[in-house]
This record gives structure tokens, C-alpha cells and sequence, in this order.
């Protein structure tokens, strides 16, 4: 994968001002973040395997975003031919798919194969089961800059609402009404509701401090192609569920990058499923890397020998 050099000269302009304490130093860091937010594609990847009915739920979210300069990448573990006939019925978005045989879950290679193969300068990850909020792709798309990477929030629709929604008895707007969610939530069938409001941005500072660490997971992460590039992806080594993200969030912090995030920002639903299968290797397999040093995985978007 090729990375732009304009991108490699704009990402070391804004690292090098973003620490200045000078007025026209700070100024022109501004300037430079915004030049970055104006210029630049942003590409949403969506990794999927076979869950037809959930996709399309997330499909419709993107459909009603306020942001409309996006394209959307279905990253694509082995469906079978019901993802791709889906696919074609949203031709009013720009959205292409890449696919490959199904031999276990390899999410790691083929959101590698998606990574590869983008236009964008920007790239959103997330996930076939995860409905975004109308602001999710405008929020990401603020908050971005080529020296951080931006953990969005969650709200987490538990078995119930899940299924009505899957049955087409309640409709995907019902989730982007606060009041609706915050009666749901006390009736216990959603949790982490307060995610789901959209703070003023004259209070974020205040919520900040309230809950200065944002909860980090792959399912909603965004960041430079350029940064992905330099931490070689995602690591193929993970095969199985869990701990991939986990990987590639330590390695963008160890690289540089730092992490940025609000409440009421990037906001997404995640629908209830039932849990993959762990992958029980995956953590010792973290913790040697990390005993090690490996911000550049090995078995990432290039295939590399020796130590990184």
C-alpha cells in the first residue's frame, strides 16, 4: 500500500506544532488539523460474515448520515452470496466489497485486504452488527487528525429491543431519540444510554473530566491510512475473536499517536448476539509482543521477517 508523502509531511507539520505553546505556532496547528479534515476521504470499513439482517440494519444507519462525503467498505469473512445481493440494493451509497473464502475467522486479513485496497486518507473501523448515530461519520470526521486516533462510544442494545429491531416491529430512528433510549435503559434493556447523548460542546470538557478514559474497542475507531500503514495493520497472527483491536490500539499508541475521544460523540448501537468463540491464544500472544516491542506487526498488510 502506498502512502501519500503529502500525508507523511502534514502528519510530522502537525506533531511537530501540536506540543507549542506560541500563539501563531498553536494557530497554525489549527490550521493545519482543519486542511487535514477539508482535504480528506474517509472510507468506513465494515468487517461482516453472514449476518444478513444485522448488516442491513447498520446499512440503513448510513444511509441517514449527516456527513455525506463518505464511501463504505464491506470487509467480508466468507459470506455467502446474501451479503453481496444486499449490497447491491443500496446503490445510492458508495460502498464496494471485498471478499474471501471462508476458512474460520480471519477478520484481521480481510480488513488488511480492505485497508490495501481504500482511496481513502481516513479510515473508520467498525463492525456488521454496530447501527451508527446520524452524526457518527461528521463526528469522526471532526475530531480527526493524522497525530491521534479517535475511539468513538457505545450503547449496548440487549436481546429484546435487538430482536424488534431485526423483526421490523421498531425502526432504527427509535435509537436516535434520547428520551426513547433513557426509558429504556431504566426498564434495563439497554445499557450505557448516556452515551447516547449529545452533550453540548461547551460542557465535553466537564463530561471529560467526569469520565477522563474513554472505553477503547476496534468496533468503533478511526485514524490515518497513513498510521495504519506504518503499524503494518491489523495482525494476521489473531485468528479468532478477540484481542486484534486491543493489539492494534496498544501499537498506534506506542507509535505515536494519541488517543482522542468525547461522550455523545461517535455514537454507536450494537445489537445483542450471541458471543464468538474466544480465541485463548491471543493474549499471551499480546503480551509477548508487547514484551518485545512490536509496534510493526510481522504478519500485517506486509509480510515481514525478523524483529519490528
Amino acid at each position: 500500500m502506498e502512502c501519500s508523502l503529502s500525508y507523511y509531511l502534514l502528519r510530522w507539520a502537525i506533531t511537530i506544532f501540536s506540543s507549542s505553546s506560541d500563539y501563531y505556532l498553536v494557530k497554525l496547528y489549527e490550521y493545519l488539523v482543519k486542511l487535514y479534515e477539508l482535504y480528506m476521504k474517509i472510507e468506513v470499513i465494515i468487517s461482516a460474515y453472514n449476518n444478513v439482517c444485522d448488516l442491513q440494519l447498520v446499512l440503513n444507519g448510513y444511509r441517514r448520515q449527516s456527513e455525506p462525503n463518505f464511501s463504505i467498505c464491506i470487509a467480508d469473512d466468507g459470506s455467502g452470496p446474501e451479503v453481496r445481493d444486499l449490497i447491491d440494493q443500496y446503490t445510492d451509497l458508495n460502498i464496494r466489497h471485498v471478499w474471501q473464502e471462508d476458512h474460520g475467522f480471519r477478520k484481521t486479513r480481510i480488513v488488511n485486504n480492505a485497508i490495501t485496497t481504500s482511496q481513502a486518507e481516513h479510515i473508520i473501523l467498525t463492525d456488521g452488527d454496530c447501527i451508527p448515530s446520524p452524526d457518527f461519520v461528521a463526528d469522526h470526521k471532526e475530531m480527526a487528525s493524522p497525530d491521534k486516533f479517535t475511539v468513538g462510544v457505545r450503547v449496548y442494545i440487549k436481546k429484546d429491543i435487538s430482536q424488534r429491531l431485526r423483526n421490523q416491529a421498531l425502526d432504527i430512528t427509535a435509537l436516535f431519540n434520547i428520551l426513547w433510549l433513557l426509558w429504556q435503559s431504566i426498564k434495563k434493556k439497554i445499557s450505557k444510554s448516556e452515551q447516547a447523548i449529545r452533550y453540548p460542546t461547551w460542557l465535553l470538557p466537564l463530561v471529560t473530566k467526569l469520565k477522563p478514559r474513554m472505553t477503547r474497542f476496534g468496533a468503533n475507531l478511526a485514524m490515518s491510512r497513513t498510521s495504519l500503514c506504518e503499524v503494518n495493520g491489523l495482525d494476521e497472527d489473531y485468528e479468532g475473536w478477540g484481542v486484534e483491536d486491543t493489539d492494534l490500539i496498544w501499537r498506534l499508541s506506542e507509535y505515536g499517536l494519541t488517543p482522542t475521544g468525547a461522550l455523545g460523540r461517535c455514537r454507536q448501537y450494537h445489537l445483542e448476539h450471541k458471543p464468538s468463540e474466544k480465541n485463548t491464544e491471543a493474549r499471551a500472544h499480546l503480551m509477548r509482543k508487547q514484551k518485545a516491542g512490536k509496534i510493526r506487526c510481522l504478519n500485517g498488510i506486509e509480510k515481514l521477517t525478523g524483529t519490528s
